[in-house]
């Protein structure tokens, strides 16, 4: 068109169609836009939440899975993809080819999880002794403990066998290998760290929201939709977050008996029922002041943004789309 003797008119066209979507990615980053885009495509000019999950998809698989000598096979197998990848990229078979295009979600949950499990003392199932434990120091920890009777279960209770002034210096202490309520302490401690996380994660994507409304000056939607979200959120998952961190520094062992269980406090919560004198310490007691009228505020107000949630927004809409039909 540079020797063309005409002259060029550009002319933009105005439309109402949305414009399409293109997220612009690499090597690294394919793989993880592939998984945000199989939930989903944002529309044009709304926030990627394909950023984040590079760190919090592999990091909350590595919460749950928590195994360093597994972790150590995961990355070295990325690894291997990943320096092989020009000659790697040729195969064809369906199998690989769903690995090989996740090499690098592979490589970092895989990172994530050496670090994890070094943090949960876990090697193939198996614990490392580097520091010692708080407990007794004459325990074997190499075998079963055997008490002086010739017993071969004893009971180490934290208060009268463990020493204060000395804590391991990360991750669990090793004489939890050895225990028989082993497999029940450490899946329940993942679980609630998982649980932790996943909450963190779903009140960032509710904050994520607000600026997609922003951005298309949807105030209405604000209203009605994210501070009704962000109130049911914090108002249920966040308080249970808030008491398994409560919990975590209020109740020590010598307290262990009465410590609350989490579970039946919220089913408590959501029934309005109230504990009963004849009720066991762990049922009746409360975790801080009014505690039980604080939680019926906030089932109350968890419940009242349902309907704001369900039922105005689609009204708003309706309205919104009649008008436009009328003009």
């Amino acid at each position: 068109m540079s020797n063309s003797l005409g002259i060029s008119v550009l002319a933009i066209i105005t439309t109402s169609e949305t414009p399409p979507t293109y997220n612009l990615t690499n090597k690294f980053t394919a793989g993880f836009q592939v998984l945000v885009d199989s939930y989903g495509s944002c529309t044009y000019g709304e926030v990627n939440p394909a950023p984040y999950t590079i760190i919090t998809f592999p990091f909350i698989f590595a919460v749950m899975f928590g195994d360093t000598g597994h972790g150590v096979i995961m990355a070295l197998f990325a690894l291997w993809m990943i320096i092989k990848e020009k000659q790697l990229k040729s195969i064809r078979n369906e199998i690989f080819s769903m690995f090989f295009a996740g090499r690098y979600i592979i490589l970092l949950m895989g990172l994530f999880s050496i670090y994890t499990g070094a943090m949960y003392n876990d090697i193939f199932s198996k614990s490392v002794n580097l520091f010692g434990t708080a407990f007794d120091k004459d325990l074997n920890l190499v075998g079963n403990i055997t008490s002086k009777s010739g017993e071969h279960l004893v009971h180490l209770l934290p208060n009268k066998h463990m020493d204060d002034n000395f804590r391991y210096y990360f991750g669990v202490d090793p004489v939890w290998q050895i225990a028989s309520n082993k497999v029940q302490y450490t899946n329940t401690y993942k679980m609630k760290l998982s649980v932790i996380l996943g909450v963190f994660q779903m009140f960032f994507g509710v904050v994520l929201s607000v600026f997609n409304h922003i951005h298309h000056g949807e105030w209405v939607s604000i209203a009605v939709e994210f501070i009704p979200q962000l109130i049911f959120l914090l108002a249920i998952f966040g308080y249970m977050n808030f008491m398994i961190v409560f919990k975590w520094f209020t109740y020590d062992a010598g307290r262990a008996g009465c410590a609350p269980s989490i579970l039946i406090t919220l089913i408590n919560m959501f029934m309005f029922k109230m504990p009963e004198e004849k009720d066991p310490c762990y049922l009746k007691d409360e975790m801080f002041t009014n505690q039980f009228t604080i939680q019926s505020v906030l089932i109350i107000l968890a419940l009242l943004t349902v309907p704001v949630m369900l039922i105005i927004k689609p009204f708003y809409l309706l309205f919104k789309h009649r008008s436009v039909q009328k003009k």
